[in-house]
């Protein structure tokens, strides 16, 4: 019994480069043979890990182009010489592969926002390298560009966790409409939270986040809401000694830089168990 539980865990370590597609054939192979067993410790974990990457489109927001860029894209593109047909190879024959197990319902969609995820991070990257060489009077934009980009790289880095919690938030007035996730990693005690349809503090505040310990609050962070629809906040560090026995997640709104502890009414809450 001891074997079999050493080699679960052996095999759960293998969730994350399975997800992001970086194991070899051989290991893939052996992984998915695995996950065909009926594990429900590695197939939880893949769940987790396919329900916090669903998440990166969220964290992507749209910059209108600097002028000029479509027109310099276009004269590059008219100028360049069409390439000369490509003789027809045949197709190399591909080593059977055994079937992998059942993968959750939205598996494609989560591959889907992973492809798209990277690829809006790189058109990022480029946009602000040709923003550096041409422009030399948006160097405040591109240093604001460039945090953004570094918050963003914080979130992937996080969505890498082994273990990743998922604490729902909800509004506690009835018909506000607001609600949110946390994102939750207890081993490293850092936690990120999304939240939808939350107002924008007014002049002078900050939402505040909260963790519920044995009847006493610690405050995790402030974070401020935009007037778009969903928000994603940056990763935020858990105070010193409340990893265990955390009850209950809430956000309320407090003066600009936060309180020593809750001075208004709960817009979110979420418990832990």
């Amino acid at each position: 019994m001891t074997g079999k539980t050493e080699e679960r865990h052996a095999q759960l370590e293998l969730c994350i480069p399975y997800v992001f597609g970086r194991l070899n054939p051989g290991n893939r192979k052996q992984f998915e043979a695995h996950l065909a067993t009926g594990c429900e410790q590695c197939r939880g974990e893949l769940s987790g890990l396919y329900g916090a990457i669903a998440l990166l489109p969220l964290l992507l927001r749209q910059e209108a182009p600097p002028p000029g860029v479509r027109q310099r894209l276009l004269g590059r593109i008219s100028s360049k010489k069409p390439e000369p047909p490509r003789s027809e190879r045949p197709a190399p024959q591909r080593e059977k592969i055994v079937p992998p197990a059942p993968q959750p319902e939205r598996s494609w969609y989560l591959y889907a926002t992973i492809v798209v995820g990277f690829l809006l991070i790189i058109a990022l990257v480029v946009w602000v390298n040709q923003l550096v060489a041409t422009s030399a009077s948006r160097s405040v934009q591109i240093a604001d560009l460039m945090s953004e980009l570094q918050k963003k790289q914080e979130v992937l880095d996080f969505l890498k966790a082994p273990r990743i919690e998922i604490v729902p938030l909800a509004g506690v007035d009835s018909g506000s409409g607001a609600y949110g996730k946390l994102l939750w990693d207890p081993d490293k005690q850092s936690a990120i939270v999304q939240t939808a349809t939350l107002p924008a503090q007014s002049e002078g505040k900050q939402y505040q986040l909260w963790a519920l310990k044995e009847k006493k609050y610690f405050s995790v962070g402030v974070f401020d809401v935009t007037g778009e629809k969903e928000n994603v906040v940056r990763v935020m560090a858990l105070p010193a000694g409340a990893k265990q026995g955390i009850e209950i997640f809430e956000v309320t709104l407090e003066p600009k830089g936060g309180s020593a502890q809750p001075t208004s009414r709960v817009q979110l809450r979420g418990a832990t168990r």
